[in-house]
């Protein structure tokens, strides 16, 4: 293997936008696209092609936050912005610094990629040494657009093969970012709660993950929450009573408990199946390629490890998977089913399970929702020292080097993977608060930039991003 030449230092910008408040409730409630006439015309055609609003929503965000990306970073007028695509039928968004560019301290040219899901929509980009305009006429395969309809993708790559070491010139920067949503109802199966039905779910995605991958999600070993031995909480062999109706009552609570159980794990499984997921597509977005690439299966995540939810982190436990489901998602967020700390569980049935109640103890749905919707937004995320980094990554059986990838939790229901080749983060551009007089009115610039490495900072249309949409930013002085 030749030698990995030395990555390119620098900060990454993760923003994000969350548009499910902005969608509206009803199907005849009026709405506007904010920001879109600031847009170039082929991208508000793109946008406005959408029917649902909260498809409009996720592009016109996907959109905005390129543009913001694109116009702080280079340093260029907004109403300059133009978003490249390479052709026909990848159509995969780049940008061309256009020959009157004056560089003024960048050092060649942009790298971000764009990723979405139920209603967030997230950017990660950087500098780059050269420039990163892909060669059109490179061949191409299908792109993840296949199973994701929305062209939200924002890559912009053009190599084709995993193996960096021979593939990829010194002086490029590859960032590659996946979305993916434990909860979504027009994803998630509503009735995998039994192993036998997870098992079985899991081999309908048999061309995308490895024999091992897949034997991994159904039996690699799983974790529970610790919970207080309170009384009452563990069976107890020396509770009073023996005849057969207690004995009858005993055994169906154990089934009871037990059956619980098994639903609880399943769900955290299926949690760490959509962790396989987010690292997978965020790998193959950073090279280039799409969920059916050929090579798909030949390039495995091992040691994987799903970052806890909010709720969890929190202190706070909820109702069942089931119940959550069953409440809108338009601006909702849902609790996972248990808390606490780590336990290992075997498959091997105990004769003292703990009381599933205490797992799944259930609490008032308003105190859930207050909690996440009051809870500052950065304490909803997984914070970067505890990001899980600690998966492996192989092709055709051998260890990759030279990529970094990670993954984190933000709210109960969303976890965000990362792939970053060539480049070695010294920071990140971080968004402080704006003082309480704010008014989107005012010359007021963005927010004053810090340097805050692996956060991901939320973006507000109105106050982040109008002022540079409409020239009243100071981020070109």
């Amino acid at each position: 293997m030749a030698s990995l030449p030395e990555p390119h230092r620098t900060t990454i910008t993760r923003h994000y936008i969350d548009t499910r408040p902005l969608v509206p409730s009803t199907p005849k409630q009026p709405y506007n696209l904010p920001l879109l006439s600031t847009l170039q015309f082929p991208d508000q055609e793109a946008i406005t092609r959408f029917i649902r609003p909260a498809d409009r929503f996720m592009s016109l965000a996907s959109a905005l936050l390129k543009y913001s990306f694109i116009h702080k970073t280079a340093r260029i007028p907004w109403s300059k912005v133009q978003v490249s695509r390479t052709p026909a039928p990848h159509r995969r968004p780049y940008w061309s610094p256009p020959s009157s560019w004056d560089p003024d301290g960048l050092k060649g040219g942009l790298e971000f990629n764009v990723s979405h899901q139920a209603g967030l929509v997230a950017i990660i980009g950087c500098d780059t040494p050269a420039s990163q305009v892909p060669d059109p006429s490179s061949p191409g395969v299908t792109t993840a657009e296949s199973f994701d309809r929305l062209d939200l993708t924002g890559h912009h790559h053009h190599y084709h093969s995993p193996e960096f070491d021979h593939h990829h010139p010194p002086n490029h920067v590859r960032l590659g970012v996946d979305i993916a949503c434990t909860d979504e109802d027009k994803r998630t199966p509503k009735d995998v709660t039994t192993q036998a039905k997870f098992d079985e779910w899991v081999e309908i995605f048999g061309e995308m993950f490895s024999d091992r991958e897949r034997r991994d999600m159904r039996h690699a070993p799983i974790h529970l929450p610790v919970v207080e031995r309170e009384e009452g909480a563990w069976p107890s062999d020396s509770s009073g009573g023996s005849s057969d109706e207690e004995s009858s009552d005993t055994t169906a609570a154990k089934l009871k408990r037990q059956k619980e159980l098994e639903s609880t794990i399943i769900e955290l499984k299926l949690r760490r199946f959509y962790a396989y997921w987010g690292l997978k597509e965020a790998y193959i977005k950073m090279v280039g390629e799409g969920l059916l690439a050929s090579w798909l299966r030949e390039l495995e995540f091992i040691n994987v490890v799903a970052p806890k939810p909010w709720s969890i982190l929190n202190g706070y436990s909820s109702r069942s998977r089931s119940r959550s489901r069953s409440r809108s998602r338009a601006g909702e967020s849902r609790s996972t089913d248990i808390s606490g700390g780590h336990s290992r569980v075997s498959s091997a049935a105990s004769p003292t399970l703990p009381d599933i109640n205490t797992l799944l103890s259930p609490i008032d749905d308003r105190l859930s929702r207050s909690g996440l919707e009051n809870a500052d937004e950065e304490t909803k995320w997984t914070v970067p020292e505890k990001a899980e980094k600690g998966m492996k990554t192989l092709f055709r059986g051998e260890e990759i080097h030279g990529v970094e990838m990670s993954i984190v939790a933000y709210d109960d229901e969303f976890l965000i993977a990362t792939a970053l080749r060539g480049v070695k983060e010294i920071g990140e551009r971080h968004l402080t608060p704006t003082p309480s007089g704010f008014s989107p009115t005012r010359n007021a610039g963005t927010r004053q930039d810090s340097i805050k490495q692996g956060r991901w900072v939320k973006l507000d249309i109105i106050r982040d991003i109008m002022p540079c949409a409409e020239g009243r930013c100071e981020c070109l002085n």
